[in-house]
């Protein structure tokens, strides 16, 4: 009986001591390929999420200006045909007196 115990005792801190092995295995492990990932990672050069979110910020502010811009431009070239078109017309008016 006391050699059943022994044996059951040394199996359990076998087990036991398996257990930490293990875990400690899987945090190496873990860490090995969060390392190997960032490295690929940094070698494809690719942009943080923080840094793209203010890059497209600034894109589409450019973009919104742009249309602005293309919106005024449009404005101001009518305002010039309709005063070009009134000018012919009154020219046209003084050459029929």
């Amino acid at each position: 009986m006391v050699n059943r115990n022994k044996i059951f005792s040394d199996l359990s801190k076998f087990a036991v001591d398996a257990m930490s092995t293990f875990s400690g295995l899987k945090e190496e492990i873990e860490t090995i390929v969060s390392l190997r990932v960032n490295k690929v990672i940094k070698k494809m050069n690719l942009v943080k999420k923080d840094e793209f979110e203010v890059l497209k910020k600034m894109v589409q502010k450019i973009i919104d200006e742009n249309e602005n811009s293309m919106k005024t431009k449009k404005k101001s070239s009518l305002k010039i045909k309709k005063s070009q078109k009134k000018a012919k017309t009154k020219k046209k008016a003084k050459k029929r007196r």
